[in-house]
């Protein structure tokens, strides 16, 4: 009977790529056994005090005080304002006064009544009320003028109830504007008669001048 022949293989031997793969197996446990240490290990955190905040003011730096501002001296152009004056008015009232006549007559004789006989007189102006009449605006811009002869209706009070054109200036506005004032801004001290206020008239003159118009 024969004997099992065993059939011996001989090892072969270590090359450079079992080598290099064995190195990084064991690279990979080193790598795994660190992490698990890692992890698993108590880590102890040391707090950091916050170190002290010092604030520090910082002055600006001084500024300089802003220019004043600077007037321009401007020279105006001089002017020259004229003065316009208020157109004449010339009034010519032809009715005289009277003065007070009283007749004495010869001396009186014991018992005899004496009459006083008192002079009638005219109406007179009251010169306060004597106004300047104002000058019609289109007149003056026209350069229209003239003379405005009235005739005034006084009555018993002085008040001038009436002033008919007895000439006219030639000028409607001008005649109407020498008839209204008169009426509404003149005054008399009326007429008498026996020493009563009685109703008179007297006549006026009205001037318009454009030169003193302006």
């Amino acid at each position: 009977m024969r004997q099992p022949v065993h059939a011996i293989t001989h090892r072969k031997e270590m090359t450079p790529e079992h080598v290099v793969g064995i190195g990084f197996v064991a690279v990979l446990h080193v790598i795994v056994v660190w992490a698990i240490v890692t992890g698993l290990a108590q880590k102890i955190v040391h707090a950091v005090a916050p170190k002290d905040i010092t604030i520090i003011d910082i002055k600006k730096p001084d500024q300089p005080p802003p220019p004043k501002p600077t007037i321009p001296d401007v020279k105006l152009p001089t002017q020259h304002t004229s003065l316009v004056a208020p157109p004449t008015v010339v009034i010519h009232d032809d009715a005289p006064v009277s003065p007070l006549v009283v007749d004495r007559g010869p001396p009186q004789q014991p018992g005899e009544t004496r009459i006083v006989s008192i002079a009638d007189t005219f109406a007179t102006g009251v010169a306060g009320t004597h106004t300047i009449p104002p000058y019609p605006e289109l007149d003056r811009r026209l350069g229209n003028q003239g003379t405005v002869e009235l005739k005034l209706s006084i009555s018993p009070q002085g008040i001038v109830m009436a002033a008919d054109v007895v000439k006219s200036s030639g000028f409607a506005r001008l005649d109407q504007a020498a008839q209204s004032w008169v009426i509404q801004h003149w005054k008399y001290k009326p007429a008498t008669k026996g020493g009563e206020p009685v109703a008179s008239t007297t006549t006026a003159a009205v001037m318009f001048s454009i030169r003193n118009a302006g």
